[in-house]
Protein backbone atom coordinates (compact mmCIF):
# COMPACT_ATOMS: atom_id res chain seq x y z
CA UNK A 1 0.00 0.00 0.00
CA UNK A 2 0.81 3.25 -0.78
CA UNK A 3 0.72 6.77 0.79
CA UNK A 4 -2.01 8.96 -0.04
CA UNK A 5 -3.12 12.80 -0.74
CA UNK A 6 -5.20 13.44 3.13
CA UNK A 7 -2.51 10.70 4.90
CA UNK A 8 -1.79 11.97 8.85
CA UNK A 9 1.98 11.94 9.23
CA UNK A 10 4.21 12.64 11.76
CA UNK A 11 8.37 13.50 10.94
CA UNK A 12 10.55 10.61 12.38
CA UNK A 13 13.55 13.29 12.14
CA UNK A 14 13.07 16.42 13.57
CA UNK A 15 14.73 19.18 16.19
CA UNK A 16 12.42 20.14 19.30
CA UNK A 17 8.36 19.52 19.33
CA UNK A 18 7.34 16.77 17.38
CA UNK A 19 6.35 17.78 13.98
CA UNK A 20 3.29 16.87 12.22
CA UNK A 21 1.29 17.01 9.29
CA UNK A 22 -0.81 16.11 5.97
CA UNK A 23 0.27 14.68 2.58
CA UNK A 24 -1.01 17.17 -0.23
CA UNK A 25 1.06 15.47 -2.39
CA UNK A 26 2.61 12.39 -3.54
CA UNK A 27 5.01 12.00 -6.28
CA UNK A 28 6.78 8.14 -6.29
CA UNK A 29 8.99 8.05 -2.74
CA UNK A 30 8.72 11.86 -2.49
CA UNK A 31 5.52 13.53 -0.44
CA UNK A 32 4.67 17.36 0.00
CA UNK A 33 3.87 17.74 3.61
CA UNK A 34 1.68 20.31 5.02
CA UNK A 35 3.24 20.61 8.46
CA UNK A 36 0.32 21.46 11.27
CA UNK A 37 1.80 24.33 13.16
CA UNK A 38 3.55 26.59 10.44
CA UNK A 39 1.72 25.64 7.21
CA UNK A 40 4.67 25.46 5.58
CA UNK A 41 5.21 22.79 2.88
CA UNK A 42 8.01 20.20 3.09
CA UNK A 43 8.87 17.95 0.50
CA UNK A 44 10.13 14.57 2.52
CA UNK A 45 10.94 10.84 1.46
CA UNK A 46 8.14 8.27 2.40
CA UNK A 47 10.57 6.53 4.66
CA UNK A 48 11.15 9.63 6.78
CA UNK A 49 7.43 9.71 8.40
CA UNK A 50 5.38 8.09 10.28
CA UNK A 51 2.24 7.10 8.16
CA UNK A 52 -0.99 6.98 10.62
CA UNK A 53 -3.18 6.95 8.03
CA UNK A 54 -1.33 4.20 5.54
CA UNK A 55 -0.94 2.21 9.17
CA UNK A 56 -4.54 2.60 10.00
CA UNK A 57 -5.85 1.32 6.31
CA UNK A 58 -3.02 -1.35 6.58
CA UNK A 59 -5.12 -3.01 9.97
CA UNK A 60 -8.26 -2.61 8.47
CA UNK A 61 -7.84 -4.60 5.10
CA UNK A 62 -5.93 -7.39 7.46
CA UNK A 63 -8.40 -7.64 9.79
CA UNK A 64 -11.55 -5.61 8.53
CA UNK A 65 -13.91 -7.35 11.26
CA UNK A 66 -11.41 -7.10 14.44
CA UNK A 67 -13.29 -6.10 17.20
CA UNK A 68 -11.87 -3.05 19.15
CA UNK A 69 -11.02 -2.76 23.35
CA UNK A 70 -10.13 -5.48 25.36
CA UNK A 71 -11.65 -9.21 24.61
CA UNK A 72 -14.66 -10.26 26.35
CA UNK A 73 -13.68 -11.97 29.55
CA UNK A 74 -10.36 -9.77 30.50
CA UNK A 75 -12.90 -7.79 32.94
CA UNK A 76 -11.82 -8.15 36.62
CA UNK A 77 -14.87 -6.53 37.51
CA UNK A 78 -17.78 -4.83 35.75
CA UNK A 79 -16.72 -1.50 34.07
CA UNK A 80 -16.98 1.16 31.50
CA UNK A 81 -14.80 3.54 29.57
CA UNK A 82 -15.37 6.97 29.52
CA UNK A 83 -13.97 10.24 28.20
CA UNK A 84 -13.41 13.20 30.47
CA UNK A 85 -12.29 16.54 29.35
CA UNK A 86 -10.10 17.47 32.67
CA UNK A 87 -8.52 20.88 32.98
CA UNK A 88 -4.48 20.21 32.28
CA UNK A 89 -3.31 22.35 35.33
CA UNK A 90 -5.35 19.52 37.26
CA UNK A 91 -4.32 16.13 34.84
CA UNK A 92 -0.66 17.78 34.94
CA UNK A 93 -0.83 17.77 39.23
CA UNK A 94 -1.69 14.32 38.63
CA UNK A 95 0.18 12.92 36.81
CA UNK A 96 3.23 14.35 38.87
CA UNK A 97 1.47 12.64 41.86
CA UNK A 98 1.50 9.49 40.11
CA UNK A 99 4.98 9.57 38.76
CA UNK A 100 6.11 10.44 42.66
CA UNK A 101 3.91 7.27 43.72
CA UNK A 102 1.39 8.92 45.85
CA UNK A 103 -1.07 7.58 43.33
CA UNK A 104 -0.56 4.36 42.60
CA UNK A 105 -3.58 3.10 40.52
CA UNK A 106 -5.29 5.69 38.03
CA UNK A 107 -8.54 3.46 37.85
CA UNK A 108 -8.64 2.62 41.86
CA UNK A 109 -8.26 6.06 42.88
CA UNK A 110 -10.65 8.18 40.47
CA UNK A 111 -13.19 5.29 42.16
CA UNK A 112 -12.42 5.95 45.18
CA UNK A 113 -12.63 9.66 44.68
CA UNK A 114 -15.84 9.30 42.73
CA UNK A 115 -17.69 6.85 45.19
CA UNK A 116 -16.66 9.51 48.19
CA UNK A 117 -17.91 12.26 46.26
CA UNK A 118 -21.06 10.52 45.32
CA UNK A 119 -21.99 9.69 49.17
CA UNK A 120 -21.12 13.25 50.30
CA UNK A 121 -23.82 14.39 47.56
CA UNK A 122 -26.44 11.69 48.89
CA UNK A 123 -26.22 12.78 52.56
CA UNK A 124 -26.22 16.22 51.47
CA UNK A 125 -29.50 16.01 49.82
CA UNK A 126 -30.76 13.33 52.54
CA UNK A 127 -30.09 17.11 54.97
CA UNK A 128 -32.24 18.97 52.60
CA UNK A 129 -34.78 16.58 52.14
CA UNK A 130 -34.65 16.05 56.23
CA UNK A 131 -34.78 19.82 56.61
CA UNK A 132 -38.02 19.89 54.09
CA UNK A 133 -39.67 17.25 56.10
CA UNK A 134 -39.15 18.90 58.99
CA UNK A 135 -40.69 22.46 58.13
Amino acid sequence: MEPEVGDKVKLKSHDGAPRRGIVEEVHGDELLIRLHESGELIAVESGSVTNFSLAARKAWKNMPHRQVGRPKGARHCDRVSVTLRIDRVLWEQFKRDESEGRIRDRTATINLWFHEMLHKLEQTQDSIDAAKNYC
